[in-house]
């Protein structure tokens, strides 16, 4: 297998995944387009397979969570097999199939063009011109639209079928695909048997394939799989569009009792504590094993069974809610604690004029996050809470491991009072505004994925809240520490009730053992936070789109009737965990036919 460019170890959980579709250039300019392969590819490249891989990570409870014994880091560097030394590569296959010529216009399957051995290259023979070193080579073009369905499979755009054809047409001379205007419509196929022409107009509107009886293969190109049968509705869209990839991503934070020494001390022993038939035989193993050889002797054997048990209890339960404990010691942690070496934060004192809206506000200094990629999805993201989305599989069989980075950084983690909250989110208006931009995130997820399975995820005021302040600051964040918009990435913590979690963590990562530079986590200081806040939820006051933002016609295209737009509150969807949906700057700072309605309004008219 020949390397034929380059991706970031990153970008192959954020959108270059097995099942995407990557764009290259090969030597001389020659455009090539590749769907990355599945992790049954990754083996068949490796000098060993599976977890025996020496590039790999560990987080037990998200381990634990998707049901796999271990992550592997996409695969970079160098390593040895046997005597030999080679590169670490990641698997492609050629896709689509159909390429065009840009100087002759022929459209023929990739097998039908020009190659040389060893090179991924197709040229047009019939449009090259020269020999040897003088060569100049007509390079062909892949094709721009493909076909895929709800389930994530692709294939080929029905190109012979396109042209009506005459009768007794035996379709076996090649196509054309000449470009005679603009859009769509000036793209038309022609058959060079019956000159039968066509053009594309409509070709990617919903109904088409099925006017044409054209059915889903039920293909996984990324897999080299046969196919299956298939009753969801084929819809072509265009090669490089971003509704092709959607990546399903599982991220946890390493925070105690996880991570740094404690868990380190107990390795030893770790295989014993996994594998106890009883829960009642720990006090005593502790006691007898542990407790003696324990290297803090001011710790009791009580203590000690305690935090193993709060261990085990979290990594048993496949279905708890990781961000419940990462909250918790958000929180809760003291910048005292230096027993955790990938968890460092500063608890700062709340300023003043915040007292009554915000609870705990905590610079983060260091910290660490893995990132797993479950699978993906085509045509419409998943919701971050569904744990039951239909998602594109990674592989043919169901593996112990799955792809994952590392990445380390800092951040800040704010925490709203839930008095306030309580009392705010009690209001009528402020309960039927969220009610209506429930009722349409539900009625867009039925669109898409039918009745069968419940709406996963709840729209309520506190978390229109948390999430839209989250992007308010954050944007006013990049201003203010030297970090784009891109490089911030959101993490939510909401949960019903008067104990649940309300609040929010902002930070920027690297894949390195470094980190960053501590820009963003300064800014996390009380000095330093209050005037930023204030700044941000000034900014949103008024929107360069309003009257049409603030009264909700901007997005009506969803059905919420939400206060938010591209011009006052969307970012990156990279940064966002819900891509942009489930916003409301309406709940922050109010509506011109409602101001009490913001959360935040009284501090906002106190503050003029």
């Amino acid at each position: 297998m020949k390397p034929i460019g380059n991706i970031r170890r990153s970008q192959v959980l954020s959108g270059n995944g097995p099942g995407a579709i990557i764009d290259f250039r090969g030597e001389g300019g020659a455009p090539l387009s590749v769907v990355a392969a599945g992790l049954d590819a990754w083996d068949q490249l490796s000098a060993r397979q599976g977890l025996l891989n020496d590039q790999r990570i560990t987080h037990e409870p998200l381990q634990a969570r998707l049901g796999v014994r271990g992550f592997r880091l996409p695969p970079v560097g160098k390593e040895r097999f046997g005597s030999v030394e080679r590169d670490r590569l990641l698997p492609a296959y050629r896709f689509p199939d159909w390429h065009v010529c840009p100087r002759c216009e022929l459209l023929q399957r990739s097998r039908l063009w020009g190659s040389e051995t060893g090179r991924p290259e197709l040229f047009c023979p019939a449009c090259s011109t020269g020999r040897g070193r003088r060569a100049k080579k007509a390079f062909v073009v892949p094709v721009r639209f493909v076909v895929t369905c709800l389930d994530g499979h692709l294939q080929d755009f029905p190109w012979l079928s396109w042209p009506r054809h005459a009768d007794g047409c035996g379709r076996r001379r090649p196509l054309k695909l000449k470009s005679e205007g603009s859009g769509l419509k000036g793209l038309r196929v022609q058959c060079t048997e019956c000159s039968a022409e066509r053009d594309l107009d409509g070709a990617l509107s919903p109904g088409t394939l099925r006017s044409m009886k054209i059915r889903c293969e039920g293909l996984q190109p990324w897999l080299k799989s046969e196919g299956c049968e298939c009753t969801n509705e084929p819809v072509a869209i265009q090669r490089g569009a971003s509704n092709a990839y959607f990546p399903v991503i599982a991220s946890a934070l390493d925070v105690p009792p996880f991570g740094g020494s404690f868990r380190d001390q107990l390795e030893e022993f770790w295989g014993d504590l996994t594998e106890l038939d009883d829960p009642g035989q720990l006090p005593r193993y502790v006691r007898q094993r542990i407790h003696p050889l324990w290297p803090d002797p001011s710790v009791t054997a009580e203590e000690l069974t305690s935090r193993i048990a709060t261990l085990l209890d979290l990594l048993s339960n496949d279905e708890a809610d990781l961000r419940v404990n990462e909250h918790m010691m958000l929180c809760s942690a003291s910048s005292n604690d230096d027993e955790h070496r990938e968890f460092k934060v500063s608890p700062q004192p709340i300023p003043g004029s915040l007292a009554g809206h915000v609870s705990n506000l905590v610079s983060v200094d260091r910290l660490r996050e893995v990132r797993a990629l479950r699978g993906f999805t085509r045509l419409s993201p998943a919701e971050a809470e569904d744990r039951n989305a239909k998602i594109a599989p990674l592989s043919r069989e169901k593996l112990n491991w799955l792809p994952a980075i590392e990445v380390r950084g800092e951040g800040i983690f704010v925490n709203f009072a839930s008095v306030k909250v309580s009392e705010w989110e009690s209001r009528d208006a402020v309960r039927e505004r969220a009610a209506a931009a429930h009722a349409a995130a539900k009625r867009s997820w039925e669109e898409h994925n039918g009745s069968e399975r419940p709406f996963p995820m709840e729209i309520s005021p506190r978390f229109l809240l948390v999430h839209t302040t989250a992007h308010a600051l954050a944007e006013r964040l990049s201003l203010e520490s030297g970090y784009s918009t891109a490089s911030i990435r959101e993490r939510l913590y909401v949960s019903p009730g008067p104990g649940g979690m309300c609040g929010f963590l902002l930070y920027t990562s690297a894949p390195d053992a470094d980190g960053t530079l501590g820009g963003l986590s300064r800014k996390g200081r009380a000095d330093e936070m209050e005037p930023l806040l204030l700044s941000a939820l000034r900014e949103i006051e008024w929107c360069s789109a309003d009257p049409l933002c603030s009264t909700g016609i901007l997005s009506l295209s969803e059905g919420s009737g939400s206060a938010a737009c591209h011009c006052c509150s969307f970012v990156p969807e990279t940064s966002c965990e819900h891509f942009n949906r489930h916003l409301d700057r309406g709940m922050l700072v109010g509506t011109p036919q409602d101001p009490s309605l913001g959360f935040f309004r009284g501090l906002l008219d106190v503050g003029r």
